[in-house]
This record gives C-alpha cells, structure tokens and sequence, in this order.
C-alpha cells in the first residue's frame, strides 16, 4: 500500500470520526425534538407549578422521555411529583380546552 492511499476500513473510521455517515442527519433530527438542556441540577419539587408545566403539553399529558431527555431516574421523579401536585389541585389533570 503506498502512503497516501486508504482501505476501506480507515474510510469508515475517517467517515465516522467527521460525521459524514448517514445516521448525521438522524441524530440531527432527534436532537432538534429536545426540550431540555443537560446541564441543568434536576429537582423536582411537587409545589413548583411553574417549572412542572414546562415537562406538560398543551393537553395536560407529560411530555415522555425521548422528548425532554431526562434520564430514567429522573423521568420517573418527575412523573411522581407531576401527579402528587395534581392530587393536591396545583395543577390540572386535564387542560381546560380539553374538559
């Protein structure tokens, strides 16, 4: 093999390492559908109506992992305290359009 030429192998490795593969614009895609930033201290408090409506859509559902990109853990915190404030009347189950 002379010096400048490249196998197959190390185009991939190259293809890889610049993102030029077609899972890019996948990735790309999914990452856009985000709405949480990963470097945030992730506490959720049952009496912060505020901060709990960000992780509710407009029809009163929480809004699932994949989309705000909240770990298992923390996903399942927030789903806890989501419905402790919504048996204590701090937030609606169901949005008024929707009644």
């Amino acid at each position: 093999m002379r010096k400048g030429e490249q196998t197959h192998s190390n185009m991939n490795m190259k293809q890889k390492r610049t993102g030029a593969s077609m899972n890019k614009s996948i990735g790309n895609a999914l990452a856009s559908k985000k709405k949480v930033s990963r470097n945030q201290v992730v506490f959720f408090d049952y009496r912060d109506e505020r901060k709990l409506k960000r992780f509710i859509n407009d029809q009163g559902k929480i809004i699932p992992r994949r989309i705000t990109g909240l770990s298992a853990k923390e996903q399942n915190l927030l789903t806890h305290s989501v419905k402790w404030a919504r048996f204590l009347s701090i937030i609606p189950y169901v949005a008024d359009e929707y009644k």
